[in-house]
């Protein structure tokens, strides 16, 4: 399907929207990219949402290959890796993979993190074992394009890990 200049407009919105405040940065005052900042973000996370180990499993997945589609500042895949896991996570903006990766560099942890479109994933074929995404999806125009995507992307008898909001959520 070819993309809407509507389409294209919302992206363009959803973009400069969360590249100008990547996801978390609200809940902390303190100077983006320091040690103290992703401390205060990750402790914001967890403390709030307390369900998310258990609903996104972040201890299952040692050993495999994990898509983030919506990284942010790589919160959750810092989990993921912490926790043995091959982490490749992917964002609409430039900000937020730039912000992941300098805090996996600084926790000494692999992970490789890129500015891509969850409609487009720049991913060979059945390349992971996992793909997760947090409440992202929906902030796409054509979310079954991009529910497609991960299915492509995701190796047979791989894992998908999907959270969307509810509108009356």
């Amino acid at each position: 399907m070819i993309q809407t200049q509507e389409d294209a407009a919302l992206k363009t919105e959803v973009h400069d929207y969360w590249n100008a405040q990547p996801c978390g940065t609200q809940f902390t005052d303190l100077p983006p990219g320091t040690k103290e900042f992703y401390a205060e973000v990750e402790r914001f996370r967890y403390a709030t949402q307390p369900f998310m180990e258990k609903l996104c499993g972040f201890k299952r997945f040692r050993g495999k290959k994990l898509l983030e589609i919506g990284c942010g500042l790589g919160t959750d895949s810092l989990q993921f890796a912490r926790n043995g896991a091959f982490v490749t996570g992917i964002d609409l903006t430039e900000e937020g993979p730039r912000l992941a990766q300098q805090r996996f560099n600084m926790e000494g942890l692999q992970g490789e993190f890129l500015s891509a479109d969850a409609e487009n994933l720049p991913f060979e074929d059945a390349t992971f074992d996992v793909v997760y995404s947090f409440g992202v999806l929906h902030h796409t125009p054509d979310t079954q394009k991009a529910v497609n995507e991960v299915y492509r992307v995701l190796k047979p008898g791989g894992e998908i890990v999907i959270m969307l909001y509810h509108k009356h959520s």
